[in-house]
């Protein structure tokens, strides 16, 4: 299971609120996975997913135009490539019979899920933290 830490907050509410649920999702995804077996735990994590990190990328985006983030243009590059991943897994999902065999699929989501908290969540969205508290007069030690 995956734990949320004080130390990944950007330091906005919605922001945050939205980079927690993806951590209880994945962790959704694991019990499920544990009781209800692969076909269903994939179906429950896929359903939505796009739609829904698509609006929380948006707001993510908007926060970092709001505090001239200077990274946003490669940071909307990594948004891009994650939502292309989501939306293949769920083409691949879409596609699997229900007794077919779900391990590959399981195997890139485990990558997606690797990649999409430490790559992005822990290094990306981190450095968007002192721009924002910044921008709300917020100073963070020693740059004062």
């Amino acid at each position: 299971m995956l734990v949320w830490r004080d130390a990944m907050t950007i330091g906005h509410p919605e922001v945050d609120h939205a980079r927690k649920h993806v951590i209880g999702r994945i962790n959704d995804f694991e019990r499920a996975l544990g009781s209800q077996g692969p076909h269903t735990a994939l179906g429950l994590f896929l359903t939505g997913l796009y739609e829904e990190t698509s609006t929380a990328f948006g707001r993510e985006e908007k926060v970092q135009r709001e505090c001239s983030f200077p990274f946003a243009e490669p940071h909307h590059r990594e948004h891009t490539e994650l939502l292309e991943k989501i939306e293949l897994l769920k083409e691949h999902y879409d596609e699997l019979d229900a007794r077919g065999n779900a391990t590959p699929l399981l195997r890139d989501l485990a990558d997606l899920a690797k990649e999409w908290i430490t790559a992005h969540i822990v290094q990306s969205d981190l450095k968007l933290r002192p721009y924002w508290l910044n921008h709300n007069g917020i100073y963070l030690r020693g740059q004062r």
